[in-house]
């Protein structure tokens, strides 16, 4: 049976793992689908702020059945196979069908082999891509889901098949994913590639170049996605720090301009530029309070100003100055590496900009 709450409150968006595995999300006296939202949009928001590269580096987890560690992109991608998987089976138990075996599905049982083998599925797949296809196989999954009594769900023929897909394995992969992601986007404000060194080489000199800017279509494009994301009244609302998005932007288009200014006096005979004497954080506060009060449709259009002036000074870049580690300094780090530290910085809190005020609800156990 399950027990009266216990007297501790959580909100599942924003509470401990730990308290979320002490709900019995299985009680009739609550709200599942609002259970299932919460959980969802705790899941979704893992990844917030990281770029391509951190989704394909191993480590996240050992592998169960032997092969080499899990990724984020292959937790990910096993989440979203599972919810294809589920809108076939729920829609068959709907048309009249029995709920699958573990038969059916694991061959003997054996889970953890099934889910390596189905791994390489999405070995491919760029994280654009899966984040897409699970938006669609969530929705798919949810609808057809919705079309069962809630009564059959909390059944014992049903719950493994449908909470353990929904809530059950988001909090599963959470556990490994929430750790895992904080440690990557910490890697990422401190500037790691989260590969090889990016700067081009003179024997394979294009190959860079064309590498350089295939990168930084992506990163720019998520960073975009992340501006359009949040509405205008959240531009000037506090982050995770001291800045808020606008600050943010602010200082990335300012770069742009020091990152042109300098490669463009360099091309005209002069030294490459030094940083600010003030110091770092003096300039970068100078900056910043200079641009407060700017609206948002003018902050945005000088951000985009700042950074076409700063890639038509990358394109002018000559073969050595993109061979000179100070030269590709000033086009990397004011362009791939800056976006991508702030990206990272804010990508959570820009995630959780429309979550509902936290819901606190008590934390029932079964006994």
């Amino acid at each position: 049976m399950t027990a009266p709450a216990t007297g501790r409150l959580i909100d599942i968006r924003r509470g401990a793992l730990s308290d979320l595995r002490a709900i019995d999300f299985r009680s009739p006296g609550r709200d599942y689908w609002a259970d299932e939202a919460a959980v969802h949009d705790r899941f979704v928001a893992v990844w917030a702020g990281l770029d391509a590269a951190a989704w394909r580096l191993q480590g996240a987890a050992p592998s169960d059945a032997g092969g080499p560690d899990w990724s984020l992109l292959d937790h990910v991608g096993h989440v979203v196979d599972w919810w294809e998987l589920a809108s076939g089976y729920i829609a068959d138990v709907v048309r009249g069908s029995a709920w699958p075996t573990d038969d059916d599905f694991y061959e003997g049982g054996d889970f953890n082999a099934l889910n390596e083998r189905r791994r390489g599925r999405f070995a491919d797949v760029a994280p654009a891509e899966l984040r897409a296809r699970g938006r669609s196989a969530h929705d798919r999954v949810v609808a057809i889901a919705r079309e069962l009594p809630l009564d059959m769900i909390r059944s014992d023929a049903a719950w493994g098949w449908v909470h353990q897909v929904l809530h059950g394995h988001a909090i599963d992969h959470l556990t490994v994913l929430e750790p895992w992601a904080d440690a990557l986007r910490e890697r990422q404000i401190g500037n790691d590639p989260f590969g090889p060194d990016p700067q081009p080489v003179r024997v394979a000199l294009a190959a860079g170049i064309d590498r350089f800017w295939t990168t930084a279509t992506a990163i720019l494009a998520d960073f975009d996605g992340l501006m359009a994301g949040v509405p205008d009244r959240s531009w000037i609302a506090a982050t995770d720090g001291d800045w808020t998005l606008a600050d943010h932007v602010a200082h990335l288009a300012g770069w742009f301009d020091e990152g042109a200014r300098a490669l463009e006096a360099h091309r005209a005979g002069g030294s490459w530029a030094t940083l600010p004497p003030e110091g770092l954080d003096a300039f970068n506060d100078r900056q910043v309070r200079a641009a407060r009060g700017t609206p948002t449709t003018e902050l945005r259009a000088r951000y985009e100003t700042a950074l076409d002036g700063l890639r038509a000074a990358i394109e002018a870049m000559t073969d050595d100055e993109w061979l000179d580690p100070e030269g590709f300094s000033w086009a990397y780090e004011d362009l791939h590496g800056h976006v991508r530290a702030h990206h990272a910085m804010i990508g959570p809190w820009a995630a959780r900009v429309d979550w509902p005020s936290p819901a606190l609800q008590p934390v029932a156990q079964s006994r």
